[in-house]
């Protein structure tokens, strides 16, 4: 098989699961793409991102496609058309047996042709998949109206339908793992290029430039998300944008971005001196977080709950911050009270696929401890082999938290105010990595990028030791 015929194999396996599990009698389901959002005041739209269910069970990704499931009948696929001024402007679209070649399916429709399916369907129930913009602007796949087919749209089905998609998304197949194979070695390029480059006077903006052009070059098609690259104080911010500040001579710099290859993402963290080497309680504070990292991937395999894993990562920090000063009294007393999570803020990592904070990652019906240690944990399940998961603790500080006065007055025995204080400005550490999880183990997708304070030393001795600009 060639690798259209391979992905085409792979998408019909997705559809059979996904119906096997739906278990439907005559109900219908629709999975639109989702349309272009135009730039209000403007006659531009933002860039286009086909809904992921849709993507993950229709194998195409084009605006205004709409993949359909008849419990009676099978599955149908209703293909973008393109006008005659669309084409003069973005292009001819694809011809109708390519849909085909590439969803695998036999039916495949012009979108012109949907509203007819739709009305000889007309009052029966039906779940919503992928983009419900269809409800509000139909005619962006050639609809008259919505309402007008008087559908009974179930959303207790929906939700239900939903769900044992988003189970089945959790356990990548061969030809997903191949695509974020490719993004995660492009991501691995960019980084190991921002190593060697960046300097003490290049801003964040032309960091992140250069980084997502090698992205592009290795043969990412977009950034998975929105780079962030934070030197210095910036670093503290979790998402930080890429801003116009220049690295300073004993800045940390953290840099969090990844590229995507057709819809697949990855997503990589490291953190490195601005200068040749890290000093002082930098070198502690990475080592820590380093450490801790370490033991989460050695301790991820089948069976073992994401929870476990975070908090394990969570005690470790506590207990490491505690013996560098940070923290002070019993390790259990701050556990208990949560005082590490004011410098470890998020949650472990997350699931990787056709979303950069992919689906299905917690289970619905577990209760979640409404405690700052948990509140931002988006992996809530055992492990499973085929799952690509992130692994990526860190240690922040935030002014936004330290600077609260309630926060510290709640935690003026667990915090060494006076130590904490002094380090204004330190910014924060991350350091993440791509994992899959396999049938005894897990491999570290990333492990090529380096990480290690010597490594990350040696690359940082190729920068010039300062920049004026391309």
């Amino acid at each position: 098989m060639d690798a259209i015929e391979r992905w085409a194999a792979a998408v019909r396996s997705r559809r059979e699961r996904a119906a096997a599990a739906w278990q439907l009698r005559s109900e219908l389901v629709v999975v639109p793409a989702g349309i272009p959002i135009p730039i209000a005041g403007t006659d531009q739209f933002h860039e286009f991102h086909a809904h992921p269910e849709h993507y993950y069970l229709a194998g195409v990704a084009d605006p205004g496609g709409v993949l359909t499931f008849d419990a009676t009948e099978g599955w149908t696929y209703f293909a973008p058309v393109v006008t005659l001024e669309e084409a003069v402007w973005t292009g001819p679209g694809r011809p109708l047996d390519e849909y085909a070649a590439r969803t695998g399916l036999a039916t495949v429709r012009p979108v012109s042709e949907f509203a007819n399916w739709l009305e000889r369907k007309r009052g029966r129930t039906v779940a919503l998949l992928g983009n419900d913009d269809i409800t509000r602007a139909p005619e962006g796949y050639r609809l008259p109206g919505w309402a007008e087919f008087e559908l009974a749209l179930d959303t207790t089905l929906s939700a239900r339908l939903r769900e044992a998609v988003d189970v089945l998304r959790r356990r990548k197949d061969a030809e997903e793992l191949e695509r974020i194979r490719r993004a995660v070695a492009a991501s691995i390029e960019g980084h190991r290029l921002a190593l060697r480059l960046a300097r003490p006077g290049m801003t964040e903006r032309e960091l992140q430039v250069e980084l997502e052009a090698e992205f592009f070059r290795r043969g990412g098609d977009r950034t998975a998300y929105s780079s962030i690259v934070g030197s210095g104080p910036n670093g503290a911010t979790l998402h930080v944008s890429p801003s116009r500040r220049a690295l300073l001579d004993g800045d940390l710099v953290l840099i969090d971005a990844g590229a995507e290859v057709e819809g697949y993402a990855s997503d990589i963290t490291r953190t490195f001196p601005a200068g040749r080497r890290f000093t002082g309680v930098q070198r502690d504070l990475y080592q820590l977080v380093l450490d801790v990292q370490r033991w989460a991937i050695a301790t991820a395999a089948p069976g073992v709950d994401y929870r476990d894993l975070h908090l394990g990562a969570s005690r470790r920090l506590a207990e490491g911050l505690q013996q560098l000063g940070f923290l002070r009294g019993g390790l259990d007393a701050i556990l208990e009270r949560d005082a590490q999570a004011l410098f470890f803020p998020h949650g472990l990592g997350h699931l990787l696929g056709l979303a950069t904070h992919d689906a299905g990652g917690c289970i619905p019906a577990r209760p979640r401890p409404d405690r700052p240690s948990l509140r931002y944990l988006r992996l809530d399940a055992p492990l499973e082999p085929g799952f690509v998961v992130t692994i990526e603790p860190g240690i922040y500080f935030i002014p936004a938290l330290l600077d609260d006065p309630a926060i510290r007055r709640r935690y003026a025995e667990e915090v060494d105010w006076g130590r904490v204080d002094a380090l204004r400005g330190f910014g924060g550490i991350r350091i993440e990595d791509d994992v899959l999880v396999t049938e005894t183990g897990v491999e570290v997708l990333s492990a090529a990028l380096p990480k290690d304070i010597d490594a990350i030393e040696a690359l940082r001795s190729e920068a010039p030791r300062s920049w004026t600009g391309s």
